[in-house]
């Protein structure tokens, strides 16, 4: 017998959270899933980061195989960094092999969907969609109907509303918001026909738990407990309020139906930044020009004129509506202009930058970047490990301790086609309560920095996986989970089989019975690329989706 999959995404969710709260009856809907089905922590991608991990999901695949590495690349030929998207994607999608099949899929505000590619039912792309003034859906038309179904169809939370001390209320206001829309659209959809394949992404854990964390914790260094007598138990309710839907769910789940929880990775608290690229710096691995302007600014980047301290300044004038254009067009224009930038950067004279979330770090190659200097061969594999070495020495200066916990070549961690374009060194920070940011070039003129406003949550390694529905076996933990093994998995239950450029498996400890007992069909096929075909995102919509990416925290 083959089943269905009903996938309910909550992105960012943590055992670290959901099992207290289940302990204490708190959350009685997911209580249910885990006494009756199968769960399991659910390892991320490394570095644990929204873009590469949804596409791991999607493909079943590591990012050395499918090309995304961050939510953003390097644009080939300069050293500026712009958007990822799912054209960038180099390997089929879950759901574009379903249809290929000829099973029935709709798909709803998944992460690294946009641009919609054609698919067998009905998508619906997420983040980075960057309006609803693009194509979004397929089919197109569906755009016109989803506003009828829902009113006002918000694509996304906007999280910077809650780093003011004005604005959390709207912020919330709009997150609860925005989830009723897309309940109300989900609840439509799905009563339409018996869909093989339905799977919804909520983006709200994570936005919540990005922007709330510092209301909840009492140890986090922006703790207020005035603030949060009233808002502490923010992220619980909004859990709470999912908990509630989730229950209408199980109970009118049907019985050929596979109810899946998952999120992409866990979270906890984020305390302090570390600015790689100052740190690359102060170690001798990246130069500044000897060019007048560029030595002026770096002058007055050492004397603290930067990104960070304006907007900090602007903070405590109570400026904060000001951000949004000190902050627009980081990396080009103003910004360029008036703060120390990849422009003021001796490519020529640098052997390492960082460009990317939570801690990576590219050589600059000779042959592979415009501007290399680093030999392929030996002279790679000593600067690598230089760095490398240093790395393991780097202390905060506040508390002395080591702030690196985790340090990988890229070969550690990727095998694939696109390995090339993978940092060349991945590193993870202490407890990932620091975060290794080298998004905002040179943001900071500190190299490790206390965050003092803005999110106070960001990701961890792990997140959840649960399951229920009659091939699954009931109240089993799992162990050993990745991102990569749920694709197979529901490849599995659905009776489809299996691409050898696959790297998850499918986790038949989570199943019983006759799917329990069939060996997986691995068809070793070559693998097609993606199905969005050629795309090229306007120079309106990359502004609008790195503003998105900013106001999460995600880019400078």
């Amino acid at each position: 017998m083959t089943y269905r999959c009903f996938v309910i995404g909550l992105d960012g969710a943590t055992f670290d959270l959901i099992l207290p709260w289940v302990a204490q009856g708190k959350l009685p809907a997911m209580a249910q899933v885990l006494a009756r089905g199968a769960w399991g922590q659910l390892r991320s991608t490394v570095p644990p980061m929204t873009g590469p991990a949804w596409t791991t999901f999607a493909t079943g695949a590591n990012p050395a195989r499918h090309s995304i590495y961050d939510w953003v690349y390097r644009e080939p030929g300069t050293y500026n960094f712009v958007p990822a998207t799912a054209a960038n994607r180099r390997l089929p999608s879950l759901w574009s092999l379903l249809s290929a099949a000829g099973r029935r899929v709709a798909v709803v505000n998944v992460p690294m969907t946009f641009p919609p590619e054609p698919v067998n039912g009905l998508l619906i792309s997420g983040l980075p969609t960057p309006s609803k003034q693009v194509t979004f859906t397929h089919p197109p038309e569906l755009a016109q109907e989803i506003e009828r179904i829902t009113g006002n169809y918000i694509l996304y939370p906007d999280p910077g509303q809650a780093y003011s001390d004005a604005g959390v209320d709207a912020f919330l206001a709009r997150l609860y918001q925005t989830t009723e829309t897309r309940i109300k659209l989900v609840e439509n959809l799905r009563g339409r026909e018996a869909w093989d394949f339905f799977m919804v992404v909520f983006n709200g854990t994570d936005t919540v738990q990005h922007a709330m964390w510092k209301f909840m914790s009492p140890a986090h260094p922006l703790h207020d407990p005035t603030k949060a007598a009233k808002y502490g138990d923010a992220i619980l309710t909004f859990y709470q309020f999912l908990d509630r839907w989730l229950a209408t769910q199980i109970a009118s789940l049907p019985p050929d139906t596979v109810l899946m929880l998952m999120s992409d990775h866990g979270f906890g608290p984020f305390h302090k930044f570390i600015h790689v690229n100052n740190w690359l710096r102060e170690q001798g691995f990246l130069a500044i020009k000897p060019a007048w302007r560029a030595r002026l600014k770096y002058a007055a980047f050492r004397a603290g004129f930067s990104p960070m301290a304006v907007y900090d300044l602007l903070m405590r004038l109570g400026l904060g509506s000001l951000k949004r254009e000190v902050v627009r067009g980081q990396g080009q224009g103003l910004l360029r202009t008036l703060f120390l930038s990849f422009d003021d950067v001796d490519w020529p004279a640098t052997r390492a930058y960082s460009l990317g979330n939570i801690g990576q770090i590219r050589l600059n190659v000779t042959g592979r970047e415009p501007q290399g200097c680093v030999a392929p061969g030996r002279e790679y594999e000593q600067v690598r490990e230089e760095i490398m070495a240093r790395l393991r020495l780097l202390t905060d200066p506040s508390t002395g301790e080591a702030v690196v916990d985790e340090i990988y070549p890229r070969e550690a961690l990727y095998r694939g086609p696109y390995l090339e374009d993978a940092p060349d060194i991945v590193f993870l920070p202490k407890r990932l309560e620091y975060f290794g940011f080298g998004e905002y070039e040179f943001g900071s003129h500190r190299v490790i920095e206390a965050m003092r406003r803005g999110i106070s949550g960001t990701h961890r390694m792990n997140g959840i996986f649960a399951a229920l529905g009659e091939p699954v076996q009931p109240g089993v933990e799992i162990s050993g989970a990745t991102l990569a093994d749920l694709a197979p998995t529901i490849l599995h239950l659905l009776g489809q089989p299996i691409p050898a450029a696959m790297d998850g498996r499918v986790l038949i400890q989570a199943l019983r019975g006759p799917l329990a007992a069939q060996t997986p069909q691995v068809v070793d096929t070559p693998a097609p690329v993606s199905t969005t075909g050629a795309f090229t995102l306007s120079a309106e919509d990359e502004a609008a989706i790195s503003e998105r990416l900013r106001g999460l925290g995600y880019v400078g």
